[in-house]
């Protein structure tokens, strides 16, 4: 297993099919050019979009020309199947030839109040249907004042991963760290703090994992711009991003992919 630079966009309740198709296709035009010149240290360097479920089927032409591009869903039920209304499950994203699912994001907690039982199980759910999931964690402002961001953070990461063995955690398994307090506040996360937030993302999962939990890619996902995207990079520990609103403008995008494949990463 090896950590992967991942850039993903999540396109939260914007676009519909027609708006989703032209993004899609101006992404897919110049995903080559902004990966035609990738810093050695960057490894493997893949793109991804999560766009609302209406426009999946949009999307999903543009998402199949390589490995390099993959679709995601925004979320994803706990079940397959039953008498669940509105809820798509892991078997219905794979129909829909969708690789991944994002779980536990920010905006799910606060404004859906998932709690640490549903996402523990949406998480397993998710790798055990064979899909890339992407589980956020990230603290709110009233915990990062008070010095309680990283037991925040490390309480997110027991409850998800209360219930899944070490055979689940695999390449398919991406954290992603949002510091809600540097979303759309004016607060911006220095790269120092995204920095030591990832490295105790991953002591954490080392400690319960081994070389596997420690292995997994770690995105950033608070408020990324092409402005900040190489500095967060260079800080090290960040292994990509999970971008809200610059991925609803394909220039925007490009550029945070381009400066994720071509910033150097700090060597031991």
């Amino acid at each position: 297993m090896h950590r992967v630079t991942w850039v993903l966009g999540n396109w939260k309740q914007n676009h519909r099919p027609a708006a989703a198709k032209v993004g899609a296709e101006a992404i897919a035009d110049g995903v080559a050019e902004a990966l035609s010149n990738p810093d050695p240290t960057a490894g493997e360097v893949r793109v991804g979009i999560a766009p609302p479920y209406l426009s999946l089927e949009a999307v999903r032409p543009y998402t199949r020309l390589d490995d390099t591009v993959v679709l995601l869903a925004q979320d994803c039920a706990a079940q397959d199947e039953g008498a669940f209304t509105g809820e798509v499950g892991p078997a219905m994203l794979r129909d829909a030839e969708v690789e991944g699912a994002i779980i536990g994001h920010s905006e799910r907690r606060a404004y859906f109040h998932e709690d640490d039982a549903l996402i523990a199980a949406k998480l397993r759910a998710v790798l055990e249907g064979g899909l890339v999931c992407v589980l956020c964690v990230g603290e709110a402002l009233e915990a990062r004042d008070a010095g309680e961001h990283e037991s925040t953070v490390i309480s997110q990461l027991s409850g998800a991963f209360s219930n899944v063995g070490p055979e689940l955690v695999n390449e398919r398994l991406v954290i992603a760290y949002e510091p809600v307090w540097a979303i759309g506040t004016g607060r911006n996360a220095t790269p120092e703090q995204a920095a030591q937030m990832h490295a105790t993302i991953r002591r954490w999962m080392g400690e319960r994992f081994g070389s596997a939990g420690a292995d997994r890619s770690i995105l950033y996902g608070g408020s990324v711009k092409p402005g900040n995207a190489s500095a967060l990079i260079a800080a090290g520990e960040v292994d990509g991003f999970l971008v809200g609103g610059a991925s609803l403008d394909p220039t925007s995008f490009l550029a945070i992919v381009r400066a994720a494949a071509t910033t150097a990463r700090p060597t031991a």
